[in-house]
């Protein structure tokens, strides 16, 4: 395979090259067991973001066992579909309308399909990392034109009467700036542009469903995906009347959209996410992860730079060999038992124990960088792409 797996946030190149694990026999809770039978726990990205009630939480799969002994799939549709968009449009309740998916990326093409019908035109301006097939800096789709989050100016030089559609996340590893999505929101409004807010990432996340509804901006039409699922293939498209009814002019459709599975994850994820009061777990473990950081860095006189919700968190060592050091304590952190990188994106079975433990380990592998016992012993990780969020 080229780049030794199919999705480009597990490669182990991205972690610690010749180290990090690439295949896993067994996962539950926050326990994962490579292949080698080796057991870590994981304090990295959950599954890529996508498992934020743990993995293999009981209910969730209950839920997807019981839909798969019921039948996945035929040629009509399964009933999940239409009680998934009831609730969608509960937790949505100034949008009229959903479509489905079964990814980030195909809900942000649905989307950026809908929005271009209904406006008339192909070009788009973009604010965020959306899919592989908007691609990133400096491998953009030709149509598109990036902005940087918080770029009043750049936003406006981006966006004029010729723009197709605005698609932009709300907030990811920058801070939230709400003067700059009232600002965008006022130019989409001008221009008469289609506004969608990528919520892939950060829904679900600080409440039960999107960041936007927080900071009280809201777009035409906003995307759904990572966390909906609990590591099962869903994503949503929920919009505004007036922009959805547009699918029905444009060809937008795919087989496994319509199988049961991802459905039933869905209502069984926020069923479950409500219960546990899913959300405030996931901000109190992610600030917990945060001053871990910072306390261990300046108890060994380094310096971090940290950033991004405190459900995902991420920090960076400064200084010229940031990414060897970082490297580093991803190497030392994996000989104590951890999955662990510059990345935390937590999960409700990241109990307290786990992280005062984990915070144990990290202040130890912090003191050994400072003072030159923990040193690299391969190639330093590979850079991942560029956000503008």
């Amino acid at each position: 395979m080229p780049g030794g797996n199919s999705l480009f946030s597990k490669t182990p190149l991205r972690y610690c090259p010749g180290q990090w694990p690439p295949y896993f026999r067994y996962a539950h809770g926050i326990t994962v067991e490579s292949i080698d039978g080796r057991a870590f726990k994981d304090f990295s990205v959950m599954g890529a973001g996508n498992s934020t009630l743990g993995y293999r939480d009981p209910d969730v799969d209950w839920a997807v066992k019981d839909a798969i002994d019921m039948g996945n799939v035929s040629t009509l549709n399964p009933p999940e579909e239409i009680e998934l968009a009831e609730v969608m449009l509960k937790l949505n309740p100034k949008m009229d309308m959903v479509r489905f998916g079964r990814s980030g990326n195909d809900a942000c093409q649905i989307a950026l399909r809908i929005a271009r019908e209904h406006s008339g035109g192909q070009e788009f301006a973009i604010c965020g990392y959306h899919g592989w097939e908007v691609g990133h800096p400096p491998q953009l789709d030709p149509n598109c034109t990036p902005f940087e989050y918080g770029d009043i100016e750049g936003a406006l030089e981006a966006i004029n009467p010729q723009t197709g559609a605005i698609i932009m996340e709300v907030v990811r590893q920058k801070p939230v700036d709400t003067p700059f999505l009232k600002a965008v929101r006022r130019y989409a409004d001008d221009y008469q542009i289609p506004l969608i807010f990528d919520e892939v990432a950060s829904g679900f996340r600080c409440n039960i469903v999107g960041y936007h509804q927080l900071v009280d901006v809201y777009p035409d039409i906003v995307c759904y995906g990572k966390a909906l699922g609990n590591g099962y293939a869903i994503s949503a498209v929920v919009g505004k009347q007036e922009f959805m009814e547009k699918a029905k002019n444009t060809f937008i459709s795919s087989m496994f959209w319509s199988e049961r599975i991802g459905y039933a994850a869905g209502l069984a994820t926020i069923e479950k996410m409500r219960k546990v009061n899913a959300q405030q777990h996931m901000m109190e473990a992610g600030a917990a992860a945060k001053r871990i950081w910072r306390g261990a860095a300046k108890g060994a006189g380094l310096e971090v730079e940290i950033s991004g919700l405190d459900p995902l968190a991420t920090w960076a060592f400064k200084g010229d060999d940031d990414r060897r050091m970082l490297t580093t304590f991803t190497q030392e952190m994996l000989k104590r038992g951890y999955l662990a990188a510059g990345q935390f994106y937590p999960s409700t079975c990241h109990k307290t124990q786990d992280i005062m433990e984990y915070s144990d380990h990290v202040f130890e592998v912090f003191a050994d960088i400072a003072s030159g016992k923990a040193v690299l012993e391969g190639e330093p990780a590979r850079a991942g792409f560029k956000r503008l969020a």
